[in-house]
């Protein structure tokens, strides 16, 4: 997708006794707008794929550019906070 970066951790939590997960994606500078339609439609874009491929309910979180950070190396992309 043109409107997003390759920044875009997935975290793990737990919450009572089931998993959820967050996509934490970050927008394009340009997209990144006060038009909250334009918003609201690329989360649902982003939201949609993994529902229908996979048929995971995923939380998707759109963020500032530059908000996700960056490590030297591999990327994690996961970020499990389960404590099992």
């Amino acid at each position: 997708m043109s409107e997003t970066k390759p920044h875009y951790p997935l975290i793990v939590e737990r919450e009572n006794p089931l998993d959820t997960l967050s996509l934490m994606v970050e927008v394009q500078g340009q997209f990144f707008s006060d038009e909250v339609r334009k918003l609201q439609d690329l989360r649902k874009r982003i939201t949609h794929k993994p529902e229908s491929t996979l048929g995971l309910t995923v939380d998707v979180k759109l963020v500032e550019p530059k908000t996700v950070e960056r490590t030297a190396g591999k990327a994690k992309r996961v970020i499990d906070k389960r404590n099992i």
